[in-house]
This record gives structure tokens, C-alpha cells and sequence, in this order.
């Protein structure tokens, strides 16, 4: 089967199993938080941890206190690290997705191809409410919601695309090959450090930088917190960011329909 019909049949997939990827997706957010006594709210308290720890380290420690292009560090941070919470955790789950759930295909008759997507869309959920926190501390630090804010339903949706496309990959991957699952681990422990949430690359070195999408992700959500025009100077770079997303969604959609029928066999 070529890309394209790869691409065509995974698409077919997720629009007649929409309602089941919602129904599924709402159960597993409620099933991660139901034997905990805080519940949902660890869904805030764990990030709000980090970013107090990171903010202390690298706004303090490392940068003195001082702002960046005259945005105090603290919103700045915030700014950029909120998507990279939802980066992290959707490309580690998602790539697990399949294997830690192959058992619901047994008992249930629907596509495989839904399961990284509910999986993906559970934790969607918990991002928009970071998010909404987020929009309040932003306004506490003097960067109110304007027309600027709308921008995060253009930033949802391409987040939304890159992820699943590369959970496709990873997740047909890890299936038969579990080390891949440890080495994603450590590639993003690195690109956490490689995308500029916690510094400003010089302009030669945001260039290269650049080639991994993330930055994408990462400054457009920090243009969208802050008010700036950077996601409308760079629409060139949008369009890169949408080519990689296209070519990883119709690679992933045919490694996805190649191996799908063997998983059973590498559980």
C-alpha cells in the first residue's frame, strides 16, 4: 500500500471513530486521576513544581533575575515551557500507546490507529486546562487575552497534527522494538534543552536550531502568550513546520498499516 492510500485509509479511520477517540479519551483522564485524593489537580500542582524549580535554577541562578527583550523571566518561561509539558508526555505515551493497550483490540472491535489518538487527545485535555492557568498568571505579569490569544486554536490543531503523526511512527515502532521506547526517553531529555525554552539562541545558531519543529511549537506559543507578532513574520516557517507534518503523517500512516497486523504477535 502506497503513502497515499496509507494516508487516505488512517484519515477514513479517525473520522468514523471520532465519538469513540472522545468517549475513550474523557474515560482515561478520568481513570488516571480516579485513585488519587487530589485528583485532577495534580494535573497543575506536578507542573507548577517544575516551572517554580526551573524558574529558581535558570531565572535566578543563571540569569541573575534578569528579563529577557524586557519580559520578566518568569512569564517567559511559562510561555514557552507549557507546550513542551504536553510535547513531552504526548510523544513518550502515545509511543507506548499501542503496546500497553493492545489487550482493548481483543475485546473491542475498532481501528488500532485510534488508540495513540485518544491517548493523545486525554492529554490534550489536561494541556488546555494548563493553559487556562497559564492565561491568568500571564495576565497577573501585565499580558492580558486579546485577538493575540486566538492564535492558540491555530497552535492546538498543529501540536494536535505533529503529535499524532509522529505516534504513528513511534508507536508501530516501539511495538516491535521496546528499547526504542528508552531511547525516546533520552531524546527528549536532550531537546529539552536543545529548543529554547530556558535560553535565547544567537541568531546563527536559531537558524539551525530551527530544522526541528518544536521551536516551531515553542515560540508560537510564546508569541501567543505574550503578544507578539512572531508566528505572522514567520509564516514561511509555518509552512515548513505543515511539509514536515504532511510527510511525517503519510510516512507514519504507511509504517502504521505495514505492521499493524503483526502487533498481537510482539505483545
Amino acid at each position: 500500500m502506497n503513502m497515499f492510500k496509507s494516508a487516505k485509509a488512517i484519515f477514513t479511520e479517525l473520522k468514523s471513530s471520532m465519538y469513540l477517540i472522545f468517549r475513550l479519551a474523557t474515560y482515561e483522564t478520568r481513570s488516571n486521576n480516579s485513585m488519587q485524593y487530589l485528583g485532577f489537580l495534580w494535573e497543575f500542582v506536578t507542573p507548577l513544581l517544575q516551572i517554580g524549580v526551573y524558574w529558581f535554577v535558570f531565572g535566578f541562578g543563571i540569569r541573575s533575575g534578569r528579563p529577557i527583550d524586557g519580559v520578566p523571566f518568569l512569564p517567559w518561561l511559562v510561555a514557552g515551557i507549557v507546550v513542551w509539558f504536553f510535547i513531552a508526555s504526548a510523544i513518550t505515551s502515545t509511543a507506548r500507546s499501542v503496546y500497553s493497550k493492545i489487550g482493548m483490540v481483543s475485546k473491542m472491535s475498532f481501528p488500532i490507529s485510534t488508540i495513540p489518538a485518544y491517548v493523545l487527545l486525554a492529554l490534550f485535555y489536561r494541556h488546555v486546562a494548563l493553559v487556562g492557568v497559564s492565561f491568568i498568571l500571564m495576565w497577573a505579569f501585565g499580558y492580558p487575552m486579546g485577538l493575540h490569544s486566538l492564535w492558540f486554536i491555530y497552535l492546538a490543531i498543529s501540536a494536535l497534527a505533529l503529535l499524532y503523526s509522529l505516534a504513528l511512527i513511534t508507536s508501530a515502532l516501539t511495538t516491535i522494538v521496546r528499547d526504542l521506547q528508552n531511547l525516546l526517553q533520552s531524546m527528549m531529555r536532550m531537546l529539552m534543552y536543545l529548543t529554547p525554552i530556558f535560553w535565547v539562541p544567537p541568531a546563527n545558531l536559531a537558524n539551525l536550531l530551527q530544522i526541528n519543529p518544536l521551536y516551531y511549537l515553542v515560540e508560537g506559543y510564546r508569541s501567543m502568550f505574550l503578544g507578539s507578532d512572531w508566528l505572522a513574520n514567520n509564516w514561511a516557517y509555518g509552512l515548513y513546520y505543515w511539509a514536515i507534518v504532511i510527510v511525517l503523517f503519510f510516512v507514519g500512516s504507511m509504517i502504521h498499516l505495514r505492521f499493524r497486523r503483526h502487533f498481537i504477535d510482539y505483545i
